[in-house]
């Protein structure tokens, strides 16, 4: 991996590689897979959570996460973006920690799971400023394109190893694992990343907006904490969704990797997006993806049989690529690839993260004997309150294109 290229002597930072980000995006994103999905597993099976324990875990998580990736902006008006990541990073493995010495401690857990979060919401708002900072229009695309096949498939690796390191070391080190990949990542930062993100031109900047962008990120900024309502919701109850159905009576170890078919899907959404192009400054995607989240969503909490579920999960992840690439695009293009857009970005998944399960212990508060049914109506809910401000933007993008002159 080439060392970064320094800057000319008076010129601008140039962006920094992309082999050093996609490589800290990698091992990041392992720990994040097993921070927000192994981790429920974790407590469903060693701690024994109830889903409405999970679900409360998921609500301080989610607003952890927002009130800090919000704030990492600000934070860093004092320290330099590379010292912030390497800071956060270790937090991060630090936490990774604590289940494993303290396996019996449901305090260490919670400590666990919170430091591991404050961690997660600082890198990634730095992590997205590196990637797009000195990078425009398609150069930019493209980037996160990479980027994302990147992290979506590391997040998939813990839940695809969790039945061997389960066996092997216990289900805890599903956790622990975060102190070696994030000890890795650091090691990445240090060698391979400046102390700052490349310079990005304004001029260049503001050539590459399209004319809706700026319309089409007030959708996308709706639309995806409401994909993460759906992604909070499901992941504390999906490990008993899938006991319902049967899945365990297959092999009790393949649970997990079931649950994780819908990140297989969400790989390849973001995949074929990186690779076509044509999806930016189309209306349509933001379209297909909030029906593919709301349908998926159904099919996952009330089908009755595994394939209905798993069909469900296939539907969510579509979804959920969709959303993510276009509004990650959208912010950082409009937001001049500026560690505050990425904050911005982070902390609406957060928010995300915090409503769902909110909505989830709603849904049992309701009804103790159709829970399932009461939080899918409930999102439900939520989806037909938010779509009038999603669809909003756009009537305003057709009445302008209407009055521009031909």
């Amino acid at each position: 991996m080439p060392a970064a290229p320094a800057p000319a002597p008076g010129g601008p930072e140039p962006p920094t590689p992309l082999g050093a980000i996609l490589t800290v995006t990698f091992l990041g994103s392992v720990s994040g897979g097993a921070f927000w999905s192994g981790l429920f597993f974790v407590t469903a099976e060693h701690y024994r959570f109830s889903p409405e324990r999970n679900l409360v875990l998921a609500i301080v998580m989610g607003a952890v996460y927002a009130l800090c990736a919000r704030g990492v902006g600000a934070i860093l008006g004092a320290v330099p973006p590379r010292a912030g990541v390497l800071s956060a990073l270790g937090g991060w493995a630090v936490a990774g920690l604590f289940p494993v010495l303290f396996p019996r401690s449901e305090a260490m857990l919670w400590t666990a799971a919170l430091l591991g979060t404050m961690g997660s919401a600082a890198t990634w708002p730095i992590v997205e400023s590196y990637l797009t900072a000195g990078r425009h229009g398609a150069e930019m695309r493209a980037a996160i394109g990479k980027f994302n096949v990147t992290w979506s498939a590391a997040t998939a690796v813990p839940l695809l190893l969790m039945p061997f390191i389960a066996r092997v070391f216990g289900i805890s080190w599903t956790l622990g694992g975060a102190v070696i990949v994030n000890f890795a990542a650091i090691v990445v930062v240090i060698l391979y990343m400046p102390p700052r993100p490349g310079a990005h031109a304004a001029e260049e900047a503001h050539a590459a907006i399209g004319p809706e962008y700026r319309l089409l990120l007030k959708s996308a900024s709706l639309l995806l904490p409401l994909s993460y309502v759906i992604s909070a919701t499901l992941a504390p109850l999906l490990p008993h969704r899938l006991a319902e159905v049967g899945a365990g009576r297959i092999a009790p170890e393949t649970t997990s990797v079931i649950a994780a078919l819908w990140m297989v899907s969400r790989f390849v959404t973001l995949g074929t997006m990186w690779r076509t192009g044509g999806w930016h400054g189309r209306w349509e995607t933001l379209a297909a993806g909030g029906v593919s989240l709301a349908g998926g969503l159904a099919l996952v909490l009330l089908s009755p049989s595994l394939t209905g579920l798993v069909v469900g999960l296939v539907f969510y992840g579509t979804g959920m690529g969709l959303t993510y690439y276009a509004s990650l695009y959208y912010s950082m293009a409009v937001g001049h690839a500026a560690v505050e857009a990425g904050g911005n970005f982070e902390a609406l998944i957060g928010v995300g993260y915090c409503v769902g399960p909110l909505l989830g212990v709603a849904g049992h508060a309701a009804s103790a004997t159709h829970a399932d049914a009461a939080t899918v109506g409930f999102t439900w809910l939520a989806l037909a309150l938010a779509a009038p401000f999603v669809v909003r933007p756009y009537l305003a993008a057709r009445r302008a294109r209407r009055s521009r002159p031909v």
